[in-house]
């Protein structure tokens, strides 16, 4: 009986040592809303009507488009052992990958091949604007937010 005791006293001490780690091992996600842009300075399209905002944003930095366009819109869930892909319509595949997740913000590292590579933080209000290259005439940007930012 004194050795079962024993036994189960071991097991409980490994299982209680064993559980902390296999719950940091566990990936931290994060879901983020995507939306595709195209911005030219051909025409004074705004699709939808949302992309006001973001029109009036760039008229305020000296961005003179006059053409906001959204062409796809999703959710990703991005973690942090393996980089989330991103197809753009020029062909482009963005990678986004969450660094670390603090309190309400996030850092993610946003790669586009051939053009930039940078760490973005993002919060639970507001979007991050990311260049994504040239398309049908355009510019290309990433328009990134938490999905409860909507």
């Amino acid at each position: 009986m004194k050795t079962w005791t024993v036994a189960v006293s071991l097991l409980v001490l490994v299982v209680g040592l064993l559980l902390p780690q296999a719950a940091r091992a566990q990936e931290e996600k994060l879901r983020v809303q995507v939306e595709v842009v195209l911005v030219s300075k051909k025409g004074s399209e705004v699709q939808p009507p949302e992309l006001q905002k973001m029109k009036e944003t760039f008229q305020r930095q000296n961005f003179n488009f006059t053409s906001f366009k959204r062409l796809s819109q999703q959710t990703v869930e991005v973690g942090q052992r393996k980089p989330t892909e991103v197809r753009l319509p020029n062909g482009v595949n963005v990678s986004l990958e969450l660094k670390q997740l603090q309190g309400d913000v996030a850092t993610l590292r946003v790669v586009v091949p051939q053009l930039s590579a940078m760490d973005v933080e993002l919060g639970r209000e507001g979007s991050v604007y990311q260049r994504a290259g040239k398309h049908v005439g355009g510019e290309l940007i990433l328009v990134l937010s938490s999905p409860s930012a909507k």
